[in-house]
């Protein structure tokens, strides 16, 4: 009886994986990373046996797997010989080196990410692609610097390497970038998804092609000294005082949050004009909306928080970036290094925010190190989702927007004078 050993990916191996991940969705790159780290052991390429062992995924997963390994160019076909009758079985390595392969995995996931938008809003590719200034973009962001943003930088960095010089601003909302991005300003816009579905009701021409973080993050918090009890239930939110900030992404998804749980009808909601906090803690208001951040920073001063977070009762995405229908149809290979650079930028810090959380920290009022940890809370509550484990960092779907949509128009937010 003879006996094969057979080379498995372990937990060191990892890093590897995190790595590729973005750009092509879970599976895929376990098998990528396998095939890539295996070439320094063995000469001879890898069967679907020996994927399936080395990688513990099933046959179904190995050969969906393969299929978008090969798609992106990033991994070869060919045959080995063994003494069985019949065509020799299939086999596979890595076509190239893990940092090229990484580049043109990133790349292929960028072209991807603008096809799904395209088919989202049924906008068809004319003809030969346009270069259009290639490789200068300049991106709106929906607030100071601050954690959230690490990844952009870090896309920022990767510029040479992706032909991208990219010029980052920073906006008092997702109101004001959207604004900034319609008039021209700027050439991509980070907002909130609602501002975004809001804008395509009232007939701007905006295109949603990424979808940053997959979950929303705005929360509904209250200190306990002011709300006087532990708030552990929307049913506690009837004849309460909610404070929040007219027309901003946070203030939309509120007014929905109550909508959807059947309460706008019996709180008074009171305009805080963006102090919300100096409001709650004055007594002014009993609950307050914000970002996931704001009670975490209470809860670091020593005051004790409560939050209720709206994307627990009602699937949301979170930030997305968006462009006018004219620079997707315009500034392609722009657009295109632009995503590649932000996904290798998602990916590696992801991997180590250190780099990253420096480069906002000399914009910011923050320490690098709280920025740092801002991200990696952000990236593990708020990005993974079934779409991610697919497909890859930034896909969206439209059950999701759907969703979103009739919800919003349910309620009376999608139109009219709140309109963005």
């Amino acid at each position: 009886m003879r006996t094969r050993e057979f080379w498995a990916l372990d937990d060191d191996d990892q890093g590897v994986i995190d790595r590729l991940a973005p750009g092509i969705g879970d599976d895929p790159a376990r098998v990528l990373a396998y095939l890539l780290l295996r070439s320094g052991i063995e000469e001879d390429p890898a069967t679907e046996l020996t994927l399936r062992i080395g990688t513990e995924l099933n046959r179904t997963a190995i050969t969906a797997a393969i299929a978008s390994l090969e798609s992106a160019g990033v991994v070869e076909r060919t045959a080995v010989r063994d003494d069985g009758p019949g065509r020799p079985p299939a086999a596979w390595h890595a076509a190239s080196d893990l940092e090229s392969t990484a580049r043109t995995v990133h790349q292929h996931h960028a072209v991807a990410l603008l096809q799904r938008a395209r088919e989202r809003h049924e906008i068809e590719r004319e003809g030969t692609r346009k270069s259009g200034a290639d490789g200068e973009l300049s991106l709106g962001l929906n607030w100071r610097p601050n954690g959230l943003h690490l990844p952009f930088y870090a896309a920022e960095e990767r510029g040479e390497e992706f032909d991208l010089e990219l010029d980052i601003e920073h906006h008092e909302g997702s109101h004001r970038a959207l604004e900034s991005l319609v008039s021209g300003e700027t050439d991509v816009g980070l907002v909130g998804a609602a501002t975004a579905l809001r804008a395509r009701a009232a007939d701007k021409p905006v295109v949603a092609i990424a979808v940053a973080y997959q979950r929303a993050m705005a929360v509904l918090y209250t200190v306990r000294e002011t709300f006087g009890e532990p708030l552990t239930s929307v049913a506690q939110l009837r004849n309460r005082r909610i404070g929040m900030p007219a027309r901003s992404e946070t203030g939309i998804l509120g007014r929905l949050f109550l909508n959807q749980v059947a309460l706008d009808g019996s709180v008074r909601i009171v305009d805080t004009g963006g102090e919300e906090r100096d409001a709650l803690l004055s007594g002014e208001v009993d609950v307050v909306t914000g970002s996931f951040s704001d009670p975490r920073d209470l809860e670091g001063e020593g005051t004790t928080v409560d939050t209720l977070a709206v994307a627990d009762h009602f699937p949301i995405y979170g930030p997305t970036l968006v462009v006018r229908e004219e620079t997707l149809e315009e500034r392609e290979r722009a657009l295109e290094a632009f995503l590649a650079a932000t996904t290798a930028g998602w990916a590696a810090t992801c991997l180590d925010p250190t780099a990253a959380a420096e480069r906002v920290a000399a914009r910011s009022d923050e320490p690098s190190e709280r920025l740092a940890r801002t991200f990696e809370t952000a990236s593990r509550e708020f990005c993974p989702s079934e779409a991610v484990e697919e497909n890859g960092w930034g896909w969206q779907r439209e059950g999701t927007w759907d969703r979103l949509r009739t919800a919003l128009e349910q309620g009376g937010l999608l139109t009219g004078s709140e309109a963005a």
